[in-house]
């Protein structure tokens, strides 16, 4: 996974999406971590159904719900 500079809004989007693939919302400082860090949050945390998916997986199905709700909220 690389390591991306997420503006504050963008950020938003990622916390409200992580709470619908991990058990737990990622922190407000989870830009700040280091890469094992986040992957480590995102595989300790993902919802029982989806256990065992990599760090990667996770983080691309965050990333992709994140865009979809902007893109929805952009077309109202």
């Amino acid at each position: 996974m690389k390591k991306v500079t997420i503006n504050q809004k963008r950020k938003k989007d990622f916390i409200w999406a992580s709470g619908n693939i991990l058990c737990k919302h990622l922190p407000n400082d989870f830009d700040t971590w280091t890469e094992r860090k986040l992957n480590n949050f995102l595989e300790k945390y993902i919802v029982e159904h989806l256990q065992g998916s990599e760090a990667d997986w996770i983080w691309e199905q965050i990333d992709d719900l994140a865009w979809s709700v902007n893109e929805y909220k952009g077309a109202k």
